[in-house]
């Protein structure tokens, strides 16, 4: 990670959005993502009718469905800050569900119908960017209004809701420089908090019986893997190495990016690829479905309830000059 001043702000738009985004206008101009939906056939073992859903210029990422699968929640900076908008399926309309001058990341919809939660950034920290001074996590209304925060913890980039009363969370040191970051497991009644791991990916979940947060553990830099902890749980559980693409790939090209299946198995993304784990333990990531067509990079990727759609976004090859 860089020192410099202008890159400052960029790292955190790293740590939240997954996009590589430069405060430096001398430098490249970011990627485009773009977001995309298909139809997940797992008796099939195929993923079809692939869509770019915000085709043009801009960033758009961190998708999650709404519970009935009915639509698509997402962040774009499309109104110069990064804002919550909603794209609809059956209408292919998307519509801003937040206006706000502050930025907002990661919407989640409520299990209740109630609304979502986002992390909320008011006033960003000089060197992350994240917000500084008071919880992120944040209820929201679906009328875009901001109704109070989830849980007191501070600092958090990533979550994933792990049950009713838990919470798994990537905090991001308060140490300038320093990147000590790490995840832990919170209950939101007691406050007991559970560490994690200290070397987090940026992908969160939760086991298919909602008992134990997941997470990519990079402790050892030569072999990231998906682990599982409870609250009780004296250690992680290791439950798959992550997908690899290229046995040489470089550590900037893996992937920390998975999502459980509602049959048990799992997701992940390398590339332009899917990777697919049954589940059983002892078992490793195999080839589910190349999307080379995308052009460009799966980044952040959701699933809806009943398993029969996919949402991810894609960082988009920028062309060379010469082109």
């Amino acid at each position: 990670m860089s020192r410099t001043p202008s890159r400052r702000n960029s790292l955190f738009i790293v740590l939240l959005a997954s996009v590589f985004l430069s405060a430096n206008a001398a430098e490249p101009a970011p990627p485009d993502v773009a977001l995309f939906m298909a139809k997940l056939d797992l008796a099939g073992a195929k993923i079809d009718q692939v869509r770019n859903i915000t085709p043009g210029k801009g960033s758009n990422f961190q998708p999650s469905f709404v519970p009935d699968g009915t639509a698509v929640l997402f962040v774009s900076p499309r109104s110069g800050t990064a804002n919550i908008y909603r794209y609809t399926i059956a209408s292919g309309a998307t519509s801003a569900v937040t206006q706000t001058k502050e930025s907002l990341y990661s919407p989640t919809a409520l299990a209740d119908g109630s609304g979502f939660v986002a992390v909320r950034v008011v006033t960003a920290d000089p060197y992350y960017g994240l917000e500084a001074h008071e919880p992120p996590l944040w209820r929201f209304g679906w009328d875009g209004k901001p109704i109070g925060a989830l849980i007191d913890t501070k600092r958090a980039a990533y979550y994933a809701m792990v049950g009713e009363q838990q919470l798994a969370m990537f905090l991001v040191d308060d140490v300038a420089e320093r990147n000590a970051h790490k995840a832990v497991l919170v209950h939101r009644t007691t406050g007991k908090v559970t560490l994690l791991t200290n070397k987090p990916g940026r992908s969160l979940g939760r086991t298919p019986d909602g008992k134990r947060a997941t997470f990519v553990d990079q402790t050892d830099p030569k072999h990231w893997v998906i682990a599982a902890m409870g609250p009780d749980d004296a250690q992680p559980q290791v439950l798959v190495d992550t997908a690899v693409g290229k046995v040489d790939e470089p550590e900037s090209a893996r992937s920390q990016y998975f999502v459980w299946l509602p049959d048990g198995s799992m997701l992940m993304a390398n590339g332009s690829k899917f990777f697919r784990w049954n589940g059983v333990k002892g078992s490793s990531f195999t080839p589910f479905a190349d999307l080379g067509t995308l052009g460009g990079m799966i980044k952040n990727i959701a699933v809806s309830r009943d398993g029969t759609q996919l949402a991810f976004s894609v960082a988009m090859d920028r062309p060379s000059a010469t082109q």
